[in-house]
């Protein structure tokens, strides 16, 4: 299996109403992650048929079991997103903390990183997530953007992002106002919603990034 390079969204439960997947699936529509198919166990389903789905598992608070067959789970779906050629979204529930759900869309590592010593992403695949991270900030149930690797070890809870701790940002990351910066280089967001950019410009190639998200 390739590695992935991930933006993950996170969410409160107490945001989570009635429609609230056909609206968020809309909202990438918008930001430009074109349905393509159903992945996994959800090949040939419609894009409506995994909302359904995902909104029910979610209703209810589902987390698959040690036990439980895969067929279980949330459905995958796979997306049309230029450059990359594999593009890839599901949910999460209860992760990673308890009252929090997130969604994950991963990309190819082989696509967004270049060869060179250490972590270095390309500074023209990290603007093209930018504007993406960018559009998807405007769905307001979002509570923060975060960035990670293979190894990454999973994005950094809501509850501690508000207690200090900084987010998971192998790029960067996008968090309510008035979250701590911590070692990264801070853009406040001022056009449509507000907001904090966190950019982790070490490992970036490239020109300099703008922070131009719109």
């Amino acid at each position: 299996m390739p590695a992935y390079c991930d933006l993950s969204l996170q969410f409160l439960r107490t945001d989570l109403y009635d429609g609230f997947v056909t609206d968020f699936d809309a909202a990438l529509e918008r930001a430009g992650l074109a349905f393509w198919a159903g992945y996994w166990n959800a090949e040939g389903c419609t894009r409506e048929e995994i909302a359904a789905w995902n909104q029910g598992k979610l209703t209810a608070d589902f987390q698959l079991g040690c036990t439980e067959h895969c067929t279980h789970d949330y459905k995958q779906t796979l997306y049309r997103f230029a450059p990359y050629s594999h593009v890839r979204g599901f949910w999460m529930n209860r992760n990673p903390e308890e009252e929090v759900f997130t969604y994950f869309i991963l990309f190819l590592e082989r696509e967004v990183l270049m060869e060179e010593d250490g972590i270095c992403f390309q500074r023209e695949r990290v603007e093209e997530l930018l504007e993406l991270a960018g559009r998807l900030w405007q769905f307001s149930p979002v509570r923060s953007i975060q960035t990670g690797l293979e190894l990454s070890g999973g994005p950094v809870g809501l509850g501690a992002l508000r207690a200090g701790e900084p987010p998971c940002a192998e790029a960067f990351a996008i968090v309510e106002p008035g979250c701590l910066i911590g070692p990264y280089r801070a853009v406040e967001l001022t056009e449509g919603r507000p907001g904090r950019l966190l950019l982790e410009e070490r490992h970036l190639i490239g020109p300099a990034v703008q922070g131009r998200l719109f």
